[in-house]
């Protein structure tokens, strides 16, 4: 049998139930024998806290097999403190919770006429032929697992084989693509959340400017460079810092090359096409740039908040868009879109 209580438990008030009562050796359910117990961990949520035993029971009447025994109701008591402030307490009357009493039939396993104890049903030939038919089964299945297991192997060592032989170039890559525009993420989150306690500044543009070049080397399919950074406390202009490697971080100077006018010209090639889509991009993107680099490096003093406001707001966009371009599936799938249009410019021809 399974005893599972709540009780409440908050600032204001807490229930104090007296479990002494409630251990297998005190309690009693006649016409039961309680022969042993168990007292799990105790579980807690906002404002309850759950306490549970099990009780190990034996039958010690011998009239009862066949029939309905009932079992005892169970009082549980406890307390109520209430909390008056922060120190008082105020220990209330003894208080009592009588579970109602329930009936358990008790058959008999053994019949009347039986002399020995009995043997489990085995089992039939249905049942072996269904477990022969699943080993068969499991073995094909295995055997093909083994054999493409076998096949990718060999695909390996032909992969191997072919890089050894043919002369490779060798390029050193200090941080990956997802690293950078993860940091970018997070340098525009810090750009936004120091607009929001101090407004713009030509220094906070700055560091929004950086980040927006990153994503626009991106967007337009080129690299961006990187190079081990100087030591901590050395700023550098028109770079965004980040960590990389394992397990000791190295620090990475990173940095985009793009401009409003790579941006004008980019435009103007994409002028006779009908990526719509792509012209909008990049001409939101020339745009946030402009306000980016006026903030840094105009001559007015006075910040236009508003515009800066909208540039970091196409820059996040913009973030997203490129983030998405950059994952393996989409890469794919660009490739290939590349690789088809060459092949109807040459059919066209």
């Amino acid at each position: 049998m399974v005893l599972t209580c709540a009780v409440l438990e908050t600032d204001a008030a807490t229930v104090v139930v007296d479990q002494s009562r409630l251990e297998p050796a005190v309690l009693q359910f006649a016409p039961f024998e309680v022969l042993g117990g168990t007292h799990g961990a105790d579980l807690r949520t906002e404002d309850r806290r759950f306490f549970q035993y099990e009780y190990n029971l034996r039958l010690i009447a011998e009239n009862m097999f066949g029939k309905d025994v009932p079992l005892p109701d169970t009082k549980i008591s406890y307390k109520v403190q209430s909390k008056v402030g922060q120190k008082t307490s105020l220990q209330g009357r003894d208080q009592t919770y009588l579970m109602p009493a329930q009936s358990v039939r008790v058959l008999s396993l053994v019949p009347a006429d039986a002399t020995d104890i009995r043997d489990a049903a085995t089992d039939t030939f249905v049942d072996l032929d269904q477990r022969a038919f699943r080993a068969n089964l499991f073995i094909v299945i295995g055997t093909v697992l083994f054999v493409l297991a076998g096949l990718l192997a060999v695909l390996v060592v032909v992969r191997i084989l072919a890089r050894f032989r043919k002369p490779t170039v060798v390029t050193t890559r200090l941080i990956t693509d997802s690293t950078i525009l993860r940091g970018v993420g997070r340098e525009l989150a810090a750009v936004r959340r120091q607009r929001n306690e101090g407004g713009w500044t030509p220094a906070l543009a700055g560091r929004a400017l950086a980040a927006l070049r990153i994503i626009a080397a991106y967007a337009l399919d080129r690299r961006v460079g990187h190079m081990p950074a100087g030591a901590e406390g050395i700023t550098e202009d028109g770079r965004l810092i980040l960590t990389a490697g394992w397990p000791r971080g190295k620090r990475i100077a990173v940095s985009g090359s793009v401009t409003p006018q790579v941006l004008a010209k980019e435009l103007t090639s994409f002028a006779s096409t009908s990526n719509a889509r792509r012209t909008s991009q990049l001409a939101a993107l020339q745009d946030a740039l402009l306000a980016f680099t006026s903030a840094q490096f105009g001559r007015d003093d006075k910040l236009d908040e508003g515009a800066l406001d909208q540039a970091l707001a196409i820059g996040v966009q913009a973030l997203r868009q490129v983030r998405l371009k950059q994952i393996w599936l989409m890469k794919r799938i660009a490739t290939w879109r590349a690789g088809t249009a060459v092949d109807n410019r040459a059919w066209s021809r």
